[in-house]
């Protein structure tokens, strides 16, 4: 088990970034940043381009269609949904015990390395699950900033403007609940021994 100070676990194993020269470490944070600002901002250029297009009356497929159109009502929801069930997973945790995590056999007949085995397994899915949602939230919110940037001549509709951040909200507090979840995890099964 990483932990600070205070006896807690560090932030930076929730994403795999507990091991290694910290240089490094800084280094992968600065391409991630970079990478995710870049994507967002060509996503939102390719927005204007395509939007631009189905404006001019050029046929689109469905894909192109749904980027052209930009943030709408169709496209609000991922993001809160994912928040929403990662809230009562965190809920589900709380209110119970740790549950043994799934796997081959009942867990009264599995040994104790086994059932350690299992919640580090499980850990490590949740973490990479994080990493993921935290990428799609950055690269959204950078989308979101380039709109913000370019706005005037996206030439989209209140809705529209409105509707990108309120998408990419939804992916930032999507992020924000799978952490903290992420992180009584963790907490949880270090407890027991896991890690």
């Amino acid at each position: 088990m990483v932990a600070n100070d205070g006896g807690g676990r560090h932030l930076a194993e929730l994403v795999f970034l507990d091991r290694g020269p910290l240089a490094l470490r800084a280094l992968v944070v600065l391409v991630a940043a970079v990478a995710c600002g870049v994507t967002g901002y060509l996503l939102f250029r390719l927005h204007e381009d395509l939007a631009a297009r189905l404006a001019s009356g050029a046929s689109l497929n469905a894909l192109q269609t749904l980027l052209a159109n930009g943030s709408n009502a169709k496209t609000l929801w991922p993001g809160w949904l994912a928040a929403l069930c990662f809230t009562l997973t965190a809920a589900r945790l709380r209110r119970g015990p740790l549950e043994p995590a799934p796997g081959r056999g009942d867990p009264e007949r599995r040994s104790i390395a086994q059932l350690r085995r299992g919640l580090r397994g499980e850990y490590r899915v949740l973490r990479i699950v994080l990493v993921v949602v935290m990428l799609i939230a950055a690269v959204d919110s950078a989308r979101a900033l380039a709109f913000a940037a370019g706005a005037g001549r996206a030439g989209g509709s209140a809705f529209t403007a409105w509707a990108v951040y309120v998408e990419a909200g939804g992916f930032v507090v999507a992020t924000a609940v799978l952490a903290t979840y992420a992180w009584q995890f963790g907490t949880d099964i270090g407890r027991l021994g896991a890690i």
